[in-house]
């Protein structure tokens, strides 16, 4: 069983689109997926929030809240426990009051309802997904931290653990877990501006990290015509954070 693992689409639809299309169709003689899910914060920097929650839930896909699906889903004035830098905190409250502002009631009731933690026994294995940390949706677990990922690893006994929220895409092992984050569909933050997905064998537990390109300039123009700060759309065409905002790169460590 294949399975595809997306997170962050952050209202990308021209990624989403992308992303989703090269799942059913991989090309290269590969067979699709079975199956795709969905590790949060569908909404939060790009223009298109409802068509991303109207294609996700059309498809069928399993997913579950993230920090920016909660604050947009329950009226919250920021997503993040922490400030970031001004300008960044600035940017970051006018993205998510727009988002507030432009999604519809359905999709914000459907955004109220994801569940935090998803269990799901596929082909004989037990996978987890979730945003970031169990008591909490902004959590910073990567590998540069091994004895939370071994926490959380003992908490969830778990096969496999799907994450997002840091927009860095990483697999590691440890606790009898494969924890793996497939990268930001939407807004990527490490120079690279491509789209971000994984492609997860259950049979083998070998994932595929793809890097895809897409329409960007479709979708930096979506912004720029939307009422979202015009510096969204630059940051996104060059996959870039915006100053004092996330963490350090990762460096990848696996326990033995």
């Amino acid at each position: 069983m294949r399975i595809g693992l997306i997170a962050d689409i952050q209202g990308n639809l021209h990624a989403l689109e992308a992303v989703l299309a090269a799942l059913a169709h991989p090309g290269g003689g590969r067979p699709g997926v079975d199956a795709t899910l969905c590790a949060g914060d569908l909404v939060g920097y790009a223009a298109h929030p409802n068509e991303v929650v109207l294609r996700v839930r059309a498809g069928g896909i399993p997913s579950v809240v993230g920090n920016q699906d909660q604050a947009v889903g329950w009226g919250l004035p920021r997503a993040n426990r922490q400030p970031a830098a001004p300008r960044t905190e600035i940017l970051r409250r006018a993205a998510l009051e727009w988002t507030q502002g432009q999604l519809h009631a359905e999709h914000r009731a459907y955004l109220r309802g994801l569940p935090r933690l998803m269990r799901l026994p596929l082909s004989d294995r037990s996978v987890t997904v979730l945003h970031a940390g169990i008591d909490t949706l902004d959590d910073w677990l990567t590998p540069d931290d091994p004895p939370a990922l071994e926490a959380l690893a003992r908490r969830l006994s778990s096969d496999v653990v799907v994450l997002g929220h840091t927009h860095r895409p990483f697999e590691y092992r440890c606790a009898g877990t494969l924890f793996i984050n497939p990268g930001p569909v939407g807004r990527s933050v490490d120079g690279d501006p491509r789209a971000s997905f994984a492609v997860l064998d259950l049979d083998t537990l070998q994932a595929d990290f793809v890097r895809l390109d897409y329409d960007l300039p479709g979708a930096t123009d979506a912004i720029s015509r939307s009422g979202l700060p015009g510096e969204l759309s630059v940051l996104i065409a060059q996959g870039r954070a915006a100053c004092g905002e996330g963490r350090p790169p990762l460096t990848l460590k696996e326990l033995p």
